[in-house]
C-alpha cells in the first residue's frame, strides 16, 4: 500500500485527473453514451475506494518494529493509518485512491467496449456473444483478481520475513478449514507462539473471489522455524493471538 503525504497527493491527482481527462475524450470519440459511462465510473470509483478500505486491512503489528508498527487500511493508496488509538482517515489518501479507481474503470470499460465492438461485427448471435463476453470480461478479472495481484500486508524484514515465508509455504495444509477457497494470503504478523512451546505463530489474512476476506489463518512453526506442527483457519473477527 502507497502511503501519500499531502504534496505527493496532490501531484498525484493533477496526474491521475489528466488521464482520466484523456480516457473521457476517447470515450467522447468512440461512444455517444460517453457522458453515461463517466457517471457510472464517477459513481463507482469512490465506492471501490471505500470497500478497499473494508477489505485490505493491516493491523498494527510488531514482527520488525521496535514497539508497534502503524497498521493500514485501503489500496493502492492508504485511506486510514491503525494505530494504538484507533484509525486515522486520510481525505488526500481517499481522494487519490478514488481517482485511481476511476482511471481503473475507465480503461478497462474501454477495453471491454473495443471487444465487444469487435465481436458485434459477427451477424450470427452477436448480441449473445456481446452480452456473454460483457459479463465475461466486467466480472472475471476483478473475481479472479487475488489471483495475480497480491494483497497489502505487513512489511517485515530478515528473521520475521523468512520465517513468514516458510509459513506460507504450507498454507495448503490449513486452506480447506477456510469459509470459502483461498486464492491468496496476506501477512499480519509474526509473534511467539503463546501456547509455551519455542518457534513463533505467523497470521495470514486469507482471501477469496474478489478478493473477500475468508479468514485469519495462523501456523505455529517449529523451534526450526522451516516448518509448521499446528494451524488453522479463525473467523474474520476472531485474533490469531489468544
Amino acid at each position: 500500500m502507497i502511503f501519500l503525504t499531502a504534496w505527493m497527493g496532490i501531484l498525484a491527482a493533477v496526474a491521475l485527473i489528466v488521464v482520466a481527462a484523456f480516457l473521457t475524450i476517447w470515450w467522447r470519440q468512440h461512444t455517444y453514451q460517453w457522458a453515461m459511462v463517466l457517471t457510472i465510473c464517477l459513481i463507482a470509483a469512490p465506492l471501490l475506494s471505500w470497500w478497499s478500505g473494508e477489505v485490505f486491512v493491516v493491523e498494527p503489528y510488531r514482527a520488525g518494529c521496535d514497539a508497534l508498527c502503524v497498521g493500514q487500511r485501503g489500496a493502492p493508496v492508504v485511506t486510514y493509518r491503525i494505530d494504538g488509538e484507533g484509525d486515522e482517515f486520510s481525505p488526500v489518501g481517499f481522494a487519490v485512491n478514488s481517482l485511481v479507481y476511476l482511471v481503473l474503470a475507465l480503461s478497462w470499460s474501454a477495453v471491454v467496449h473495443a471487444v465487444l465492438a469487435r465481436f458485434g461485427e459477427l451477424r450470427h448471435n452477436a448480441v449473445l456473444v456481446q452480452m456473454f463476453l460483457g459479463v465475461v470480461l466486467a466480472i472475471g478479472p476483478l473475481a479472479l483478481s487475488p489471483l495475480f495481484l497480491p494483497p497489502p500486508q505487513a512489511k517485515v524484514r530478515g528473521d520475521p520475513q523468512r520465517i513468514a515465508i516458510n509459513a506460507q509455504r504450507e498454507v495448503y495444509m490449513y486452506d480447506q478449514e477456510a469459509q470459502a477457497p483461498v486464492l491468496q494470503v496476506g501477512l499480519q504478523d509474526v509473534r511467539p507462539r503463546s501456547d509455551g512451546q519455542g518457534g513463533m505463530r505467523v497470521c495470514l489474512r486469507v482471501y477469496t473471489f474478489f478478493y473477500l476476506p475468508a479468514g485469519n489463518m495462523f501456523l505455529d512453526m517449529t523451534p526450526e522455524e522451516v516448518h509448521s506442527n499446528a494451524g488453522g483457519v479463525l473467523p474474520n473477527e476472531t485474533s490469531c493471538w489468544p
